[in-house]
């Protein structure tokens, strides 16, 4: 084939996934530009000392920057969403290495935004940042950004264009942090970073600053606030501890009125410390007393199973440490604490009753801590009937792919899965599509107002209506009395839990059977 022949056929290829080929030097700086050259505005194409970014919107061009960022030789970078005169457009590069030039292609055309990065990846990636940053010797500091203002983006501007405000942060924050450095998007108005205590702030505040002011968001006002690294701590556990402190300084801001960030998220970050080594004493030690509530299959009146809750010692119920645990990771030993403790409960006996343990969304969506739970299902030796387990949706699921794996894997073992408090925050309907499951835990707050209105009993009848559909059965929480239960019973759902039933009870007493009687519905 000649030269002729060969370029043809390669610009041939080029202009059939691409409207623009441009090229410019490593820097980014334009050279040369073929295709629908005028979509790119002005300057005029010939105007070689344009840089690329300039040529897109404002919005786009931290993506470009950490883009150039990224090029190596022999590999893509990209394709990206960005756009140019608020037209959305993909761009990809390449370079071959032996010439010192990028070829950019610019295609216009809808894209679905990128998959949700896996939760445990930030956590990952800042503990390794921190142990390596330590290691070379090299200061380190977490900062938190947040916008005031922009709570309601999407409202204010259009879900599209919100986006591409977001995609535009999370690239500035990127580039400010650099190669070293870690960062995490929060929530609306929040980034969590971790970086070397050089990195230049006040550019990405001014950066930050100037893409809100070109989407009618100048109200917007960024706020960094910093603390330095706790050599003290470990890395995993200074990054749990930073998240943590994080998550309650969003919640108080009373201590960020009276002190310095600086002086607060220390505190914090002590207080945390000490609570997560005597959590992780407690469970490590099993200086827990589990206790269990029963679950009542309504037509019959007998207990199904019991769901499985921790307590300490005295049961003393620990809801805001099982959210703490969940905050800063801790959750991952509990949730296998708890399992191996009911294992042994129903391997010690076979007339025992069958049991149900909770089971972080954290933690299942945890690719290492999956390993090794899977592994130990694997090993222990009951029936795996009697030991089912329930997703809870107090840690909102990301990587849906990664937990949905472990959840098939768990009822290929022969356990049953229940999806937790159906119908509040997270839990919505999607859930039912995500992940296939053997039964369903309505939300209390519908049970409770199902005897209100005619309306809130018609809304709780449908999702009955649509479990049965897929052939999952219910269980109907927070039931106190009998006319609830009955009520229950009539709208076709399998199973109740609550005060009526029974309270927690301290597992060491259901060896005796005279102490798992009930009520009928």
């Amino acid at each position: 084939m000649s030269l002729i022949e060969q370029r043809n056929r390669f610009l041939s290829f080029a202009f059939a996934s691409a409207d623009v080929l441009i090229e410019t030097d490593l820097s980014g700086t334009t050279e040369y530009a073929s295709g629908a050259t005028a979509t790119l505005g002005e300057p005029p194409i010939e105007d070689t000392s344009c840089h690329l970014a300039d040529r897109f919107d404002r919005t786009s061009r931290p993506i470009i920057m950490a883009l150039l960022k990224s090029v190596r030789p022999g590999r893509r970078v990209g394709p990206v969403r960005v756009t140019l005169n608020g037209r959305e457009a993909k761009l990809g590069g390449w370079t071959l290495g032996d010439d010192h030039k990028i070829r950019w292609t610019v295609s216009f055309e809808a894209l679905t935004a990128p998959e949700e990065v896996e939760p445990q990846a930030f956590e990952r990636s800042a503990g390794d940042a921190i142990a390596s940053a330590r290691s070379a010797g090299t200061a380190l500091s977490m900062s938190v950004m947040r916008i005031e203002g922009i709570e309601d983006i999407d409202r204010q501007i259009g879900p599209a264009a919100a986006t591409q405000v977001h995609d535009a942060i999370s690239a500035a924050c990127g580039l400010a942090v650099g190669e070293l450095g870690v960062a995490k998007h929060v929530d609306n108005s929040r980034t969590a970073l971790i970086h070397e205590t050089s990195a230049d702030l006040a550019e990405l505040k001014k950066e930050v600053e100037a893409v809100l002011a070109d989407n009618k968001l100048s109200d917007g006002k960024v706020k960094i606030d910093t603390v330095p690294d706790a050599p003290d701590l470990e890395p995993e556990i200074a990054v749990q501890a930073f998240i943590h402190a994080v998550n309650q300084a969003a919640d108080t801001d009373a201590a960020l009125d009276i002190r310095s960030l600086k002086d607060a998220a220390a505190e914090m970050m002590e207080s945390t410390t000490q609570r997560m080594k005597e959590l992780r004493t407690t469970i490590a030690g099993r200086v827990i007393e589990p206790h269990a509530q029963p679950i009542v299959d309504l037509k019959t009146g007998e207990i199904h199973h019991y769901e499985l809750l921790l307590r300490l010692p005295g049961g003393k119920p620990i809801q805001e440490a099982v959210g703490f645990a969940e905050s800063t990771g801790l959750i991952y030993e509990i949730d296998f604490a708890m399992t191996e403790i009911a294992a042994t409960f129903l391997r010690d006996d076979f007339d025992r009753p069958s049991l149900a343990v909770n089971l972080s969304g954290k933690s299942i969506a945890n690719t290492t801590w999956s390993k090794r739970f899977l592994k130990m299902l694997a090993d222990i030796k009951i029936d795996r009937k009697r030991l089912s387990f329930e997703l809870t949706e107090t840690a909102t699921i990301k990587n849906i792919k990664a937990a949905n794996a472990v959840i098939q894997k768990i009822r290929e073992r022969g356990h049953h899965v229940c999806l937790d408090d159906f119908g509040a925050g997270a839990a919505g309907f999607h859930y039912l599509r995500d992940f296939p499951a053997d039964i369903v835990k309505i939300d209390g707050s519908y049970v409770k107002r199902a005897g209100r209105t005619e309306r809130d009993a018609t809304i709780l009848k449908g999702m009955v209506d649509l479990c049965q559909q897929l052939g999952t059965e219910t269980v109907a929480e927070m039931i106190e009395n009998e006319s609830m239960a009955k009520r229950m019973k009539s709208f076709g759902i399998t199973y109740g839990q609550g005060y009526y039933f029974g309270k927690p009870i301290p597992l060491k007493t259901l060896t005796d059977p005279r102490n798992r009687a009930t009520k009928a519905a």
